[in-house]
């Protein structure tokens, strides 16, 4: 790889987990190519990239729920988020994320759970994109093709363990969006808990110092449970030609005798 090029012909390493830049190598082309989605792939495979689909529309509609809350006047932020309607969600998580730095009952453990949360759903977001926007082309290995944003070329990988792994992870992000949900409710006022007083009979909500000693933790550490039974998940694999691509990579290395 030359400076020149700035990275754009870069070659995958062998090492890549779900995506990677498209090989050059023409031993790695498929012996044979096959067009149609229902014979290229399982009823499996189609079943799980429909559900991705699915599920990662209820993972936006909960990121666009959650950010409605910093529309409340008690967000630095709510100005920025009325007056551009379209902001995607890479854009909205951005956004979210800002606003944690000026929460004033989350603590840093609290906040930590949610920008792990984030981050691993715009990962997810890069992989769904690939998915439903891939070209079929080595289906017997999974193997799918398609052009990112910046237009390099990249492989996804398709097969029925990466789909169910992603789908898995998918899966769990939203339970921990919902969490994350009521965190949001609470930092910014839209929603803030308490209890009935049996003495007058009225709803008196919790003050700031309760939040922080009782419910907030409580809350934490449901989402940190959730955290950690996501990390638990089967990971997103590696692509099956993995050592082929390292062994290739390694005779172009040896120098010259």
């Amino acid at each position: 790889m030359s400076k020149k090029d700035g990275g754009k012909n870069k070659s995958p390493t062998g090492q890549e987990i779900m995506k990677r830049r498209a090989p050059t190598h023409l031993a790695l082309r498929p012996t044979k190519f096959e067009s149609d989605p229902k014979r290229a792939y399982t009823v499996e495979q189609l079943a799980e990239i429909g559900a991705i689909t699915l599920k990662w529309n209820q993972i936006e509609a909960h990121i666009d729920f959650i950010g409605s809350f910093i529309l409340f006047p008690k967000s630095p932020f709510w100005l920025r988020i009325a007056i551009d309607k379209k902001l995607g969600t890479n854009s909205k998580l951005t956004l979210l994320k800002e606003y944690l730095g000026h929460v004033t009952l989350l603590d840093d453990l609290s906040k930590e759970c949610i920008t792990d949360c984030f981050s691993q759903i715009e990962q997810c977001r890069t992989y769904r994109n690939a998915i439903i926007h891939h070209h079929i082309y080595d289906h017997a290995k999974g193997i799918g093709t398609y052009v990112d944003d910046s237009h390099a070329p990249y492989q996804i990988l398709v097969s029925i363990d990466a789909l169910s792994a992603l789908y898995g992870i998918l899966c769990a992000v939203l339970e921990e969006l919902r969490e994350i949900d009521l965190l949001f409710r609470i930092e910014t006022d839209a929603q803030r808990p308490g209890r009935l007083d049996t003495t007058t009979g009225e709803f008196q909500t919790f003050d700031d110092d309760e939040l922080r000693k009782n419910i907030i933790p409580e809350i934490r550490k449901r989402l940190m449970a959730l955290r950690m039974s996501r990390k638990k998940l089967p990971k997103l694999p590696k692509f099956p030609d993995a050592d082929l691509i390292r062994s290739f990579n390694d005779k172009e290395e040896e120098p010259a005798t």
